[in-house]
């Protein structure tokens, strides 16, 4: 019996020994909870794909099927995730990767459809809150938006809430942005600008159809609409984890003239990715710095 008690010894380490050591590279690699990285998060690949060319020291995995970048970026420690498209993917996500890091903030950059006719093809939207727009009842006089039942640390009770408000510390410092000192794409010889407060609304459609975006803007007054933003500002106000998102306009929600908002998006969609990456990259640079 000890002779077959110490085989199976031996034949357990030579299994976990690997393991242990795929373990240990893992936690050197990655950083633990104490070192509360920045939580970048992107829904499409190419949004990922410039700011992965801008980092050093990168390491990855994968978490929910979806790559994961840890590494340097302007100096600064940060995770770099790909959320997945729509509110769900968006949400799942965005809670493993708090559980997993315990991230100091969230930063969350990429492309949306423009509501509002101030919002212009490569406008840059940074609002000052984020509303679910599909979250309704829908009855004799239409969808009337509700709002949702949401957990609020503050008050460590689950309370009715209409939107989830952008970190005001965060948005003051994207207040400080300076066009002047970046490199943005032109789009039809215009200089994109960008837009700091607001609405934002988010859901799980593609909003391509005028009509849907006029009831957007006379309901919440919204500028911009995406499928993820909302779900990401819900889990940040849950778990008390501070937000910001940055969303370039690649489209006009229900199309512009002749051409529809998925036409438009298929033209638009890597300079709109670029430029928001590059207002987010220059909010990250000034986030620390002393005022």
């Amino acid at each position: 019996m000890a002779i077959r008690n110490r085989f199976c010894q031996a034949e357990s380490a030579k299994y976990l020994a690997p393991l242990a050591i795929l373990s240990l590279i893992t936690a050197c690699n990655f950083p633990d909870a104490n070192r509360q990285p920045y939580l970048i998060l992107y829904a499409f690949e190419t949004e990922g794909q410039l700011l992965a060319g801008r980092m050093i020291d990168i390491d990855t995995l994968r978490i929910l099927g979806r790559p994961v970048l840890s590494g340097m970026l302007i100096g600064k420690e940060i995770i770099l995730a790909e959320s997945g498209i729509g509110m769900t993917n968006a949400a799942m996500t965005t809670q493993r990767l708090i559980d997993r890091f315990q991230p100091k903030a969230i930063i969350f950059t990429g492309i949306a459809g423009a509501i509002d006719s101030a919002v212009q093809i490569g406008d840059i939207v940074v609002c000052d809150r984020w509303i679910t727009h599909d979250y309704v009842y829908h009855g004799a006089d239409g969808p009337l938006p509700r709002g949702i039942g949401a957990f609020s640390p503050s008050a460590d009770s689950i309370a009715r809430t209409d939107f989830f408000l952008t970190d005001s510390a965060m948005l003051q410092t994207a207040r400080t942005i300076n066009l002047d000192d970046l490199a943005l794409r032109e789009i039809s010889h215009r200089k994109p600008s960008v837009l700091i407060g607001g609405v934002g609304v988010s859901g799980n459609a593609f909003i391509d159809n005028v009509e849907k975006r006029i009831w957007l803007a006379e309901t919440f007054d919204a500028l911009v609409t995406d499928m993820e933003t909302a779900a990401v500002a819900q889990v940040c106000h849950v778990n008390a984890v501070p937000f910001i998102g940055f969303r370039s306009a690649s489209d006009l929600a229900g199309g512009s003239g002749s051409s529809s908002a998925r036409e438009e998006l298929d033209l638009f969609f890597k300079v709109a990715a670029e430029n928001s990456s590059k207002v987010m990259v220059e909010f990250l640079e000034s986030i620390d710095r002393p005022r």
